[in-house]
């Protein structure tokens, strides 16, 4: 099975590292690259998009506006470089992930296969 994937983060960086790192990864596919978080929200409402990585850190959003967000079904992967003591309170689900900044491809692999069960791949 394939995932379709959004990453919404306001670093131009951590959105390349990040797609990256899905092109690398055959059962990942990209649909949407954004700085906004408003802009993947259809994507998730019409069942577009399976993961999201998202960035805790976004200009203009408050922990509560994504806290909300995350009740969404979706996968979450929160990326941040705040640590996870931090935001665990965000992440309450068993299908929300967490990645800090700058995360290697191997965390990212493991962070996958922890949240979307039945997912392996060989890291190289």
């Amino acid at each position: 099975m394939q995932y379709r994937c959004a990453i919404v983060d306001d670093e131009p960086l951590a959105l390349d590292i990040l797609e990256s790192y899905i092109q690398r990864t055959s059962y990942l596919k990209l649909v949407k690259k954004a700085s906004e978080l408003d802009t993947v929200e259809s994507l998730i409402a019409e069942r577009k998009v399976d993961v999201v990585f998202l960035d805790v850190n976004l200009r203009g959003n408050t922990r509560d506006i994504i806290a909300k967000f995350l009740k969404k079904d979706c996968v979450f992967i929160l990326v941040t470089a705040y640590s996870s003591r931090e935001v665990q309170h965000l992440c309450q689900e068993e299908r929300q992930g967490y990645l800090g900044k700058p995360a290697s491809y191997k965390k990212f692999v493991d962070e996958m296969e922890r949240v979307i069960p039945g997912v392996k791949i060989a890291v190289t």
